[in-house]
């Protein structure tokens, strides 16, 4: 009798261990799934799109903009622009770079779009990008230039207007549950980090 109530008791320990592990995996498991669910809930999705008329204005003007569709708020440490592979640091120099007219040397290229914009012939509005936290489905244009209605700034913005088709972004930009990722554009990818680190030039 007393080996057999041994039996019984060494049974029912067993039974209890086996359902403690089994409860502390379904726990785990469930933690695991909650913390997915929590970081799916507020996952920012930060996208590139650029276009020649402005929704808002209703008229010809390039715009580029970036939008946050995803579902939490992103903030946004960088936007690197890149041309032809050569980095973007001042939209009068990739203007003389991508668009004045031919048979002009670097420095006439540059005093070309320089003058253009002291005569006011053509007119570019610009915004920051890094550093600012986007709600959900917000969206910022941050260049944008009217269609001039002269020959020297609209054979400048028709220039600009096929340029922008061979641009190329990097932006970095974290969760609310510091989350990073780098997306890039055209190529429309996008990777996890650690985190964003400092870059210059950026937008």
């Amino acid at each position: 009798m007393i080996a057999r109530y041994r039996l019984v008791e060494l049974v029912v320990a067993v039974s209890v261990v086996i359902i403690s592990v089994a409860s502390l995996f379904v726990a785990v498991y469930q933690s695991r799934v909650m913390d997915r669910t929590l970081a799916a809930s507020v996952m920012p999705i930060m996208d590139y799109s650029s276009g020649n008329f402005s929704e808002t204005y209703h008229d010809s003007r390039i715009e580029l903009e970036v939008r946050n569709s995803g579902l939490g708020p992103a903030q946004v440490h960088y936007l690197l622009m890149s041309y032809r592979g050569e980095p973007v640091v001042a939209p009068n120099l990739f203007m003389a770079q991508c668009c004045a007219p031919d048979g002009l040397d670097a420095e006439a290229r540059v005093r070309h779009v320089g003058q253009l914009f002291l005569d006011d012939r053509i007119n570019l509005l610009t915004d920051i990008v890094g550093g600012r936290v986007f709600a959900p489905q917000q969206r910022v244009v941050f260049a944008s230039m009217p269609q001039p209605d002269n020959p020297e700034g609209l054979a400048l913005w028709q220039a600009l207007n096929r340029a922008r088709n061979e641009l190329e972004f990097e932006i970095c930009y974290c969760s609310v549950l510091d989350q990073c990722w780098i997306a890039r554009f055209p190529q429309q990818t996008r990777e996890s980090v650690n985190q964003c680190e400092a870059r210059t030039g950026g937008i």
